[in-house]
């Protein structure tokens, strides 16, 4: 990704949290599957853990527990 760190980051964090809201709510996601939603999203956290332990991400976020 060609971009400043600074963006860089904004950019990783916001794509962690639509990730993460499509793969809770997946009314939200056409024309995604969850399973998807929830790979493409565990993919961002275990690549970024760093930022993704600075946002506030785990990768226990996207399973629902009822």
């Amino acid at each position: 990704m060609n971009a400043r760190p600074q963006i860089r980051d904004a950019i990783l964090i916001g794509r962690m949290k639509e990730w993460k809201m499509r793969a809770r709510c997946p009314l939200v996601a056409k024309g995604y599957p969850a399973w998807k939603c929830r790979k493409n999203y565990l993919a961002l956290v275990r690549k970024h853990s760093a930022l993704a332990k600075l946002a506030g991400c785990r990768e226990s976020d996207v399973y629902l527990y009822l």
